[in-house]
């Protein structure tokens, strides 16, 4: 390759879902979630602990990315405490090539989402929200 990415951290474009063993459920709301926001290249629900439920769209390795969610999740939520902000609702990250989002969805589960740098961010926002609200359902 000519650039200098390494190609083990390059999304791949969503052709098809990718079941890392979530429900139809979890599986149906990441589907909404691309046909209501273009721009999304990755979609997953992990647990706390960074194991995936489901994902739409792949990297090389999907638990890799969970388990890193996880991670921001737990330093950004003891960041919001120590600084005295309340409960951690959503990170956002915004990098040269794109977005990355972690929304919480409920007490055992996070909502990620990576998207090209040029989406409508305020419908991406929104959109994850409804979606992290259709996951806390869906896990009861």
């Amino acid at each position: 390759m000519d650039n200098d990415k390494p190609t083990a951290n390059l999304l791949i474009e969503p052709l098809s879902t990718l079941s890392t063993g979530g429900t139809e459920e979890l599986n149906s709301i990441l589907e909404d979630l691309h046909s209501a926001c273009v721009g999304v290249q990755l979609s997953m629900i992990a647990t706390t602990d960074g194991l995936t439920m489901a994902s739409l769209g792949t990297v090389l390795d999907p638990d890799q990315v969970g388990a890193m969610c996880s991670e921001l999740q737990t330093v950004c939520n003891k960041t919001a405490t120590e600084l005295q902000q309340g409960t951690l609702q959503q990170m956002l990250l915004k990098c040269s090539d794109g977005y990355m989002l972690v929304t919480t969805a409920g007490e055992q589960a996070v909502l990620a989402m990576m998207t090209k740098p040029n989406v409508n961010l305020g419908f991406v926002i929104i959109e994850s929200q409804r979606a992290a609200d259709a996951i806390r359902q869906s896990l009861g």
